[in-house]
């Protein structure tokens, strides 16, 4: 799966702060606060993607060397529409009643835009 188009508008938790939660976790689990300091070691280890490749729209998570991608295929998308606010910019992929959006930057409207209409030519972009 090769991927098009990144999204730059997910941020994960940077290291330092990775770093802080395990080590919260574990003094947590030693005082014996078992719960709280398994949810702060696991929640460490949780990241996101989303991405736009060549098989459709994909949302990857990792969490602890462990991936689940879910993929939308590009045949699957019935309507593709952009919303923009601010800095932001909103892809929202419509499969009959329901969809996927996915953030993007506002300055890679241009290369989204190239991206869906090469890989769906037939389809129209709608702007709000």
């Amino acid at each position: 799966m090769k991927i098009l188009c990144d999204s730059g508008a997910v941020k994960n938790m940077p290291k330092w702060m990775r770093a802080f939660a395990i080590a919260l976790g574990i003094v947590l689990i030693y005082n014996a606060h078992f719960v709280l300091g398994v949810i702060c070691v696991l929640g460490a280890g949780i990241s996101r993607r989303l991405y736009l490749s060549d098989a459709g729209a994909v949302r990857e998570t990792r969490a602890w060397g462990r991936v689940v991608r879910r993929v939308l295929p590009w045949e699957d998308i019935n309507c593709v529409t952009l919303a923009y606010k601010g800095g932001m910019m909103m892809v929202f992929l419509e499969v009959g009643p329901t969809g996927w959006k996915m953030p993007f930057l506002r300055g890679q409207s241009g290369q989204v835009q190239d991206v869906i209409g090469r890989m769906m030519p037939d389809m129209d972009i709608e702007t709000l």
